[in-house]
């Protein structure tokens, strides 16, 4: 856990040094999905070639309303709010993300 912690750190650090040389925070996000893209492609096309659904337009739909609610935007603004403060306060942030869920999930009755 120390090292992923220390690992988180060092992205951030690199992340806000492309920030300050002038990378845009969205440029960066599709990097970084074209990067996972081409690395997670063979092992998801062979190692699970028998096992994928039909791709209906409903599935379609499912993957992509989750990658975009679950993963573009969230990433988006998380990246954007670190060009607006320091890579110290994001580090900290990200901790308090599952507390942070729990209490609304608490105070909107979702919890027991």
């Amino acid at each position: 856990m120390v090292l992923a912690q220390v690992g988180y750190a060092f992205l951030y650090f690199i992340t806000e040094t492309s920030f300050n040389h002038g990378m845009s925070p969205f440029l960066y996000v599709t990097y970084r999905h074209i990067v996972a893209a081409v690395i997670m492609f063979p092992f998801a096309f062979f190692l699970e070639r028998n096992e994928r659904p039909k791709l209906t337009f409903a599935l379609f739909m499912e993957i992509f309303v989750l990658s975009l609610v679950g993963i573009c935007v969230p990433i988006n603004m998380y990246f954007a709010s670190l060009r607006y403060t320091s890579p110290t306060f994001v580090a900290s942030i990200v901790n308090v993300i599952a507390s942070l869920t729990f209490i609304i999930a608490v105070v909107l009755r979702l919890a027991n």
